[in-house]
């Protein structure tokens, strides 16, 4: 059997780098649209005749040509339906209003934990460090160095933080009395 010429799909990497106007097949446009109606990737896929339990669907959310016509299919889903984010919000926050007067606590962290999804609150914070050429060969040289000559560069420097915090208008300086300390 000869496979079909392409691009491979086989990660997420590979199926990012699908070309944003490639066509898409009758199977993959019905999953775009019932995902972009609200179904998750896994649940869309099987309804699209998709069985290899969502392995493949969950490559395609990362697709261009998948991702430009889930966001079409999404934007006249929510247009037909009127509805927004904001609107849902909204709701969300009227609800917690009606828990508050209820005395419902657990319905009221509930709504806002909902709205707090929706606005980001809850995504991983992302932190990236770059390494210049000179903090590589900072590094280098601190590989290279022994567990003696570490130590050493590690007492040296802390010696020298002493001395600083003992300067007259140091961290250590202040003017309150320490305890056990008779004025």
């Amino acid at each position: 059997m000869a496979r079909a010429r392409g691009r491979s799909t086989a990660s997420k990497a590979e199926a990012a780098l699908i070309d944003v106007d490639k066509p898409l097949t009758d199977k993959q446009r019905l999953f775009v649209k019932l995902w972009a109606q609200g179904e998750s990737p896994l649940s869309a896929s099987i309804k699209a005749g998709y069985t290899d339990g969502g392995t493949y669907a969950y490559r395609m959310i990362y697709m261009p040509n998948i991702l430009a016509l889930y966001q079409q299919e999404k934007d006249a889903f929510e247009a037909a339906s009127q509805m927004t984010r904001k609107r849902v919000i909204d709701g969300l926050l009227e609800g917690v209003e009606m828990a508050k007067m209820l005395g419902e606590p657990s319905s009221v962290i509930a709504g806002w934990r909902e709205v707090g999804k929706m606005c980001g609150y809850y995504e991983p914070v992302q932190v990236k460090h770059t390494v210049t050429h000179e903090g590589k060969v900072i590094l280098d040289r601190l590989e290279k160095l022994s567990d003696e000559e570490l130590f050493a560069l590690i007492q040296k420097q802390a010696e020298q933080l002493q001395h600083t915090a003992a300067i007259p208008g140091g961290s250590d300086d202040d003017d309150e009395d320490q305890p056990g300390e008779v004025a």
